[in-house]
């Protein structure tokens, strides 16, 4: 299978929640992070696999709001746990 470049520059760099703008959504592909950091994120339920949406970041780098399409739970995150989810941004249809 060939890669496009889209494909290569994700690899490369990866695209972090953080970088998600507002209203956009995005599967998560990995979270980065030690057992802690992953049990809490599955606390959460923000796993990879999951389909999500950004809502909300909240003024003055304050933390995010997400909504996780499958059930429609929504979360507050903060920014240091948000860059720690790689996502891999869905085109809108």
């Amino acid at each position: 299978m060939q890669k496009t470049s889209d494909t290569y520059n994700q690899e490369k760099n990866p695209f972090t929640l953080l970088e998600l703008k507002q209203g956009e959504t995005a599967v998560i592909k990995r979270i980065n992070g030690g057992r802690h950091m992953t049990a809490r994120m599955d606390g959460y339920g923000i796993r990879e696999g999951k389909r999500i949406r950004l809502i909300r970041t909240a003024p003055f780098h304050g933390p995010l709001l997400v909504e996780d399409l499958t059930s429609g739970a929504r979360i507050m995150i903060g920014r240091g746990m948000a860059k720690a989810v790689e996502v891999s941004p869905e085109k809108p249809s």
